[in-house]
């Protein structure tokens, strides 16, 4: 399987009050915009990494060191797309924790 050209980019719903998450990887680092709706034109609040990793906490992801409050399906289908990508995303402590109760 070939990856995508880049820059590629992905929507995903964060399952709080209808806001959006979009995440765009680019070659060597990763974008993210938070979107009050699917509709609104400009994000609220951005994040980027200079690098192709992440942080996939307790219903957080942590890109650049902001975070992002999601849903734990976003965040399991966010996960799921950055890895197909090759984006390193690494769980921290208390998601590891939450997951082997």
């Amino acid at each position: 399987m070939n990856p995508s050209p880049l820059p590629i980019e992905k929507t995903f719903a964060t399952g709080s009050q209808g806001t959006t998450l979009v995440l765009m990887i680019c070659a060597g680092w990763l974008w993210a915009g938070l979107y009050a709706s699917p509709h609104s034109s400009s994000p609220v609040e951005v994040a980027a990494s200079a690098r192709l990793t992440a942080k996939a906490g307790r219903r957080t992801l942590t890109l650049g060191g902001h975070s992002f409050a999601v849903s734990n399906a976003s965040l399991h289908a966010i996960r799921r797309w950055l890895d197909r990508n090759r984006v390193r995303v690494r769980v921290t402590p208390d998601a590891a924790t939450r997951k082997a109760a």
